[in-house]
């Protein structure tokens, strides 16, 4: 199951004095390392039955090891499941609660880590939420239509057949049942013959827009509510027609030329991030940029004591945290709107970086979780811009 915003909505709201929360997660591979997963698996199991028993961590002391054993069973389940670590993805998410057991495989790269508290740790599947490098593939002919999202690291197919138009044929039959006898197929997979003394430049330029047309209104459908960059591979023929009558509000300007029909999910991840990893990189200087200037209006902040409050007062805009931030224990307090950051965990801290992050999320802000060398300010490993 892919981690979205309705899960972290539920388990955001989970607070408890009473019972622990336990967040797992852990790097794991596509294939072929079964064993090396399970085991960093189990490992942090240990981890976390050993939190669950220590006294210093809770205000009504820690569980017997029968009681921890019995709290992690749905764990050991997931353990003894062979079938499913057949099939993961590049991490795995794990959440155990009162009454709760949910485990997510996700695409993205996660450094391993256990959080036994009175709510869940949620940082680490912020670029799953805030679309972090995140864009769609249109891969388009005139013999098929493929729809992708993609990120950095992998690509994933998206239904779309209930929507769209399998081919141009289809399209175009559907929408002239005459025009499109004045077509037929080659035999080649992909191609069509246009027939007819009547059929000129300007009938295929209609046909073409009614397809990229039909193409497009479906994908709307899918896409109404969506903002990540898109890009196309097609002939250049076609991208400039789907351009021209698209309705969607973020086409990147530039595409994977080339007819994509012979292209494997793979490869055509491999052509589309060549060109969107330039589009991200672009987009993280101009934030740099950014950065640099609201630092000089006192608008922006790399200190953590400073950016905690801020985000849980709603004036982060932008967020900057580095990927390897370790747990920052602390304490936030409402009254004088202040931090304190503890040198080993109370029964009430919580993790600073988490708190900053989540606040920002939550009040509308964009949370950047990654590597610290692409920061505005490199020496620290939070970085904020304030909206005033």
């Amino acid at each position: 199951m892919l981690f979205k915003l309705q899960h972290y909505n539920d388990l955001a709201k989970v607070y408890s004095t009473d019972t622990p929360c336990v967040s797992i997660f852990i790097p794991t591979h596509r294939a072929g390392h079964v064993q090396e997963d399970k085991i960093r698996f189990k490992n942090a199991l240990a981890d976390v039955k050993r939190n669950l028993q220590n006294d210093e961590l809770f205000v009504n002391g820690g569980m017997s090891e029968r009681k921890a054993e019995g709290f992690l069973t749905p764990a050991y389940d997931l353990l003894d499941n062979h079938d499913f670590w057949l099939h993961l993805s590049d991490g795995l998410a794990v959440f155990i609660g009162d009454g709760r057991f949910e485990h997510f495989r996700v695409p993205i790269d996660l450094n391993p880590l256990t959080y036994v508290k009175h709510h869940f740790y949620l940082r680490p599947l912020m670029p799953l939420l805030n679309g972090e490098d995140r864009f769609f593939l249109l891969a388009l002919s005139q013999g098929e239509v493929r729809f992708f999202e993609g990120h950095k690291h992998h690509i994933t197919p998206v239904k779309i057949s209930d929507l769209v138009p399998s081919d141009m044929d289809e399209a175009l039959a559907f929408e002239d049942p005459e025009k499109s006898l004045q077509m037929r197929n080659t035999g080649r997979e992909g191609s069509s013959v246009f027939h007819g003394h009547g059929i000129h430049k300007d009938q295929q330029d209609w046909q073409l827009e009614q397809y990229c047309r039909m193409v497009d209104d479906g994908l709307m459908k899918m896409l109404h509510d969506e903002n990540a960059p898109m890009i196309i591979a097609a002939v250049d023929e076609l991208v400039s027609t789907y351009r021209k009558v698209s309705d969607y509000s973020n086409i990147v300007d530039f595409h994977v030329s080339g007819n994509p029909e012979n292209d494997d999910p793979t490869l055509l991840h491999e052509k589309a991030w060549g060109k969107m990893k330039n589009y991200f990189r672009r987009e993280m200087e101009a934030q740099k940029e950014q950065f640099s200037q609201a630092l000089a209006k006192d608008q922006a902040s790399f200190s953590l004591l400073d950016i905690v409050p801020a985000a849980i007062n709603g004036k982060v805009e932008t967020l900057f945290l580095a990927k390897d931030a370790p747990v920052l224990w602390g304490f936030y307090n409402e009254a004088d709107n202040s931090v304190s950051i503890h040198e080993d965990q109370k029964p009430f801290s919580v993790c600073l970086h988490n708190l900053a992050a989540m606040k920002t999320f939550e009040q509308s802000g964009t949370v950047y979780h990654r590597d610290r060398m692409d920061f505005p300010q490199v020496t620290a490993q939070v970085n904020a811009i304030y909206r005033y």
